[in-house]
């Protein structure tokens, strides 16, 4: 009797706690996979970075010269990798879309980052940081996305007006 009981105990306990374990081992798993692959693409191209971040599939990073900004979505088969001149931008912005639920709670839909070029001939570049046709939960996106506005604020550099001597 006793035996059948620990059996039994042993059993339940291993379905709660595998679960677990094994997602979290799928969600390291994928994110070693996303940093190698990000890693071996930045490696060739000669810049050093001095805030990077990675989070599902995509990695962004900006140089520690604060010159280029680079972002990198990985697709299913190709990664899409944007390397873009901060010396080019004029400003950047958060594009938020939201919705209201059945009880009054106001979710976000997506969170994009705009960059805005001085050129009018470049299109402007829309970074979407979240999206929920992508992810069903939102993982502190809010926050990395002001962080990323703010540091490419920062880095944007603003031309200063020299006076020309006579």
């Amino acid at each position: 009797m006793k035996t059948s009981l620990i059996v039994i105990s042993a059993l339940l306990v291993l379905s709660v706690f595998v679960p677990f374990v094994l997602f979290i081992y799928k969600g390291a798993k994928n994110t070693i996979s996303i940093k190698k692959q990000s890693s071996l693409l930045i490696k060739d191209n000669g810049i050093v970075y001095s805030a990077k971040e990675i989070w599902r599939k995509n990695f962004i990073g900006i140089s520690s010269d604060n010159k280029v900004l680079t972002y990198i979505h990985f697709k299913k088969e190709v990664p899409f990798v944007t390397n873009i001149s901060l010396i080019e931008l004029k400003e950047c912005h958060i594009v938020g879309n939201y919705k209201n639920s059945a009880n009054k709670a106001i979710s976000i839909k997506n969170l994009d980052l705009e960059l805005v070029f001085k050129s009018a001939g470049k299109p402007n570049l829309i970074i979407n940081f979240f999206n929920i046709d992508d992810d069903l939960s939102e993982d502190f996106e809010l926050q990395r996305i002001e962080n990323w506005q703010s540091l490419i604020k920062k880095a944007i550099v603003e031309p200063h007006m020299v006076k020309m001597a006579s």
